[in-house]
């Protein structure tokens, strides 16, 4: 029974509303045709006037009106049918009284009360808090404006929102609670040292409460290198800042080779590279999970960094590599090449070296994702050419442009 009712509630008031629209364009069609046949025109110009019931005389244009609203409503029909809207169902009752014939007032004014009845819940977002956490929410910033939530493009439950006095806010859906906490210490670290990171407020179970930060994850620029310099500007910034004393979770350090792999050999001889050539590195403080989606743009500058769960101390290759890999998957090698030869220009710390081991290592730590995850994370901000298949090619072709740097 579910799985008929969601069809239903999506389709039927659309429909019903194109049924009525279309009939009425059909009624006073059929009617103009039947009056064309009794017509008595005595002169070119003058007014054509057709006898209906009990000798009322009526102007044939007439029909002019309801035949419009009936052509009107047909494409608000179709439009119902495609986007479900309360607004449109709202315009489709009103315009009900104009077609001026019963059943198509029966289909149209029955089809809007019941998008009206259906969608009336898009007059408030869909928040998928719990009532708990909610309540919790109010208690921390007071009392939220419930229209203002806004799901954020997260793999987890993020809401935007505003409280009554104005203030913006964000609440994020963590993996667990050990990892809200950890989030929040790494957010006062940082915010400790100036870092261009959102304000914690507080964490409840593996909610986190935060202040949002202007800007949004912009990942379609019309000017790469400028973009790039940017991302790398920032990283540096975070880099040269005192470190703090959690370690940063680094990711896996042990070769794999993935199930879907289309030439094993590639990535046979990346594992025996990876071993031979492994490197150390200076620590920093380093945000952990640095890539294109955590980066916050307003008018073609930084304003932000979020996702510092991984947050530490660590080596800043960890950073570079992450971002540089995810580049090569989105806008491909140059502009990942461009990233990393302006952090080098921009680093303040001349022992700084990097290596294929450390591209190698953040190959490895986005394969903690399958193809299809690291695909869909993208989607949500806007990059719908990278299917999973072309994620699996530009990885295997990434690492195959690596071990052929003998």
């Amino acid at each position: 029974m579910t799985s008929m009712a969601r069809p239903i509630r999506d389709y039927l008031p659309g429909l019903l509303v194109l049924a009525g629209g279309l009939y009425t364009v059909y009624y006073y069609y059929m009617y103009w045709l039947r009056v064309y046949g009794a017509l008595c025109i005595p002169g070119y110009g003058d007014p054509i006037k057709v006898e209906v019931t009990q000798g009322i005389w009526i102007r044939l244009d007439a029909i002019l009106f309801p035949t419009v609203f009936g052509v009107i409503l047909t494409l608000l029909g179709v439009m119902l049918i495609w986007k479900k809207k309360f607004g449109a169902a709202v315009v489709a009752f009103v315009l009900s009284a104009t077609v001026i014939n019963w059943p198509a007032f029966i289909l149209i004014a029955g089809g809007a009360l019941l998008g009206l009845l259906f969608w009336r819940k898009n007059l408030l977002p869909t928040i998928d808090l719990p009532d708990k956490t909610m309540e919790w929410v109010d208690a921390e910033v007071g009392l939220s404006v419930l229209k203002s939530f806004r799901r954020l493009p997260s793999e987890g439950l993020a809401y935007s929102f505003r409280n009554e006095n104005g203030e913006h806010f964000v609440v994020k859906e963590t993996v667990s609670e050990q990892a809200a906490k950890r989030e929040m210490n790494a957010l006062t670290v940082a915010a400790d040292r100036d870092l261009p990171a959102p304000e914690a407020k507080a964490a409840e179970g593996r909610f986190l409460l935060m202040a949002q930060m202007e800007g949004y994850p912009f990942l379609q620029p019309l000017d790469f290198e400028a973009w790039t310099d940017e991302i790398a500007g920032i990283l540096t910034t975070t880099h040269t800042a005192r470190m703090p004393e959690a370690k940063a979770l680094r990711r896996a350090a042990e070769p794999v080779i993935p199930g879907w792999a289309i030439d094993r050999a590639i990535w046979e001889r990346a594992a025996q590279i990876f071993r031979e050539e492994m490197a150390g590195a200076v620590p920093a403080f380093v945000h952990g999970s640095f890539e294109p989606a955590n980066v916050l743009f307003r008018d073609g500058r930084v304003t932000g960094l979020t996702g510092w769960g991984q947050a530490g101390s660590g080596p800043a290759q960890l950073d570079v590599g992450r971002m540089r890999v995810a580049l090569e998957l989105i806008h491909g090698g140059n502009v990942a090449d461009r990233f990393l030869g302006t952090y080098k220009n921009l680093s303040k710390d001349r022992s700084f070296k990097y290596s294929r081991y450390w591209d190698l290592l953040a190959v490895y730590g986005w394969l903690e994702q399958d193809p299809g995850s690291i695909a869909s994370h993208w989607r949500r901000f806007g990059i719908t050419t990278l299917s999973e298949d072309e994620v699996m090619r530009r990885l295997e072709r990434f690492v195959k442009t690596l071990i052929d740097k003998e």
